[in-house]
């Protein structure tokens, strides 16, 4: 069994081996992450809800999402998540 311990101390040995920016980029999300901090119910039930609300959406108004974002993406509307080794762009 993983003990906090051992979590903790691979959080660190990833971030040692990581850019400066990537360890901001993690600091602050550790720090959105404490801000969010719930318990497993409550997680439960926000997913609950995003099913429901996924579930109660028609299918007409996804495609139109997806044909919009396929527009964006043939019009160089949009940025690369991912650079050629397939990393997380970095972003400025």
């Amino acid at each position: 069994m993983t003990t906090n311990i051992d979590v903790v101390k691979a959080i660190v040995e990833l971030a040692e081996e990581m850019s400066p920016i990537r360890k901001v980029q993690l600091y602050e999300y550790a720090l959105f992450l404490k801000s969010r901090e719930e318990s497993a119910e409550d997680i439960a039930k926000d997913e609950a809800l995003w099913d429901a609300q996924f579930a109660a959406t028609p299918n007409e108004a996804l495609d139109k999402i997806i044909e919009q974002v396929r527009k964006d993406i043939r019009e160089g509307k949009t940025k690369p998540m991912f650079d050629d080794r397939g990393e997380f762009a970095e972003r400025s």
